[in-house]
Formats: C-alpha cells, sequence, structure tokens
C-alpha cells in the first residue's frame, strides 16, 4: 500500500510552491487577529501558505504535513518572510500534539474511513472556547477543472459537515462559488463549503 507522503513528496520537490505562497482567501476573512499568546494549528499545511499567514498576523503556530519535502518548504516560506513556525513532518490520521485556539482547515478530503479520523483529530485539536475554520470542495465541483478529488464520497456537504460538528457551534457554513487562484493546482472556478465554528468552553 502506498503511504501518502509518497504520493504527496514527489509533487512537493519542486522550487515552485504548487499552491501558491499566499494564505486561502476564506482562512485570511475568517481568523482574527491574535491576542498575546494565542495559538493555531494548519494541519496538512503543505509548503507553509496557511501556517506562515497565521504566524505573520500573531499567532504560535504548529504547521504539519505528511510530506517531508512540504515541510522544508514551510520553513522557507516563514524564514523569507520574517516569521517563526513549528513546521513538522505529521499524519492527522492520529491525535494532535496539543489543543489550540485557532484550527485551520484548508482543502483536506479523505475516504469515509479517514474522514471520520481526520474529524476527531480536529476535535480533539480545537481548545474549549476556540475556533475552527474549514474550507473544502463541495459536490459541485466534480466538473470543475480547478483542483480536487474526483469522487463524491470524498467531497463536503453542507449536511456531512453540520453532522461531524454537531458539537461545536456553527457560527457559518455556506456554499460558495468562487475564483481560485491558489498556485498551478488550485486556478479557476471552485465550488466549496465554509464552515465556521466553536468549541464551547465547557467542552
Amino acid at each position: 500500500m502506498t503511504h501518502p507522503a509518497d504520493f504527496w513528496n514527489p509533487k512537493f520537490e519542486t522550487e515552485e510552491y504548487i499552491f501558491g505562497t499566499e494564505a486561502n482567501s476564506f482562512i485570511k476573512a475568517a481568523v482574527p487577529p491574535a491576542r498575546d499568546g494565542q495559538t493555531a494549528y494548519a494541519p496538512a499545511d503543505g509548503e507553509g501558505r496557511n501556517g506562515v499567514y497565521l504566524a505573520e498576523i500573531g499567532y504560535q503556530v504548529t504547521s504539519t504535513d505528511i510530506a517531508d519535502k512540504a515541510v522544508e518548504k514551510a520553513k522557507k516560506l516563514a524564514q523569507s518572510r520574517g516569521v517563526s513556525i513549528n513546521a513538522v513532518v505529521g499524519d492527522i490520521m492520529g491525535d494532535p500534539t496539543g489543543q489550540f485556539d485557532v484550527v485551520i482547515v484548508s482543502f483536506m478530503h479523505f475516504y469515509r474511513d479517514d474522514h471520520l479520523r481526520f474529524v476527531d483529530h480536529i476535535h480533539k485539536a480545537v481548545a474549549p472556547g476556540g475556533l475552527l475554520a474549514l474550507e473544502g470542495y463541495s459536490l459541485d465541483q466534480i466538473p470543475l477543472a480547478s483542483g480536487g478529488p474526483k469522487s463524491p464520497d470524498m467531497l463536503y456537504t453542507r449536511e456531512q459537515l453540520k453532522k461531524d460538528f454537531a458539537v461545536l457551534d456553527i457560527l457559518l457554513i455556506q456554499d460558495a462559488k468562487r475564483c481560485l487562484n491558489e498556485g498551478p493546482r488550485h486556478q479557476g472556478e471552485a465550488a466549496t463549503i465554509q464552515l465556521i465554528a466553536r468549541k464551547g468552553i465547557e467542552q
């Protein structure tokens, strides 16, 4: 069985940032600047574009990816921007290293069993009172050419996300049609679902 790192490392082994160097625009809109000492977690952060942005707005950032080549590029991007992030090789199929004030999810898609492990990972990573901001492709993405999987089982629906994160206070969940400009692998018209949720203080 092919390890996910074996799939992704060859794609990241280029000087080019295949998903660009600018943060996902929804993440930028959804996450407020940090207050003193606040932490943020960017799992499956690829080449670091979202984690670096979170550091730029004041968070103490942990950025992970399964592909060590991506993590190397994330460290280089942070250095070039003059910020510090804790960029490490990490698998979102296991437990997170801690809890965070902000957790962001940007275009993470899995088949059903892995999706359930991913949801469990995210729940554990959000600290009580913490914020989750998520964007991923919806079923309407299938005929579009801007990226993402083509299997319906790997795409988001609002109903499924509401079920996945029912114990959180969902502040926003919406379908979005927008134009992506995120490196060569995310270009053009896209159909996404966007979610913002907060964990209760007592959870």
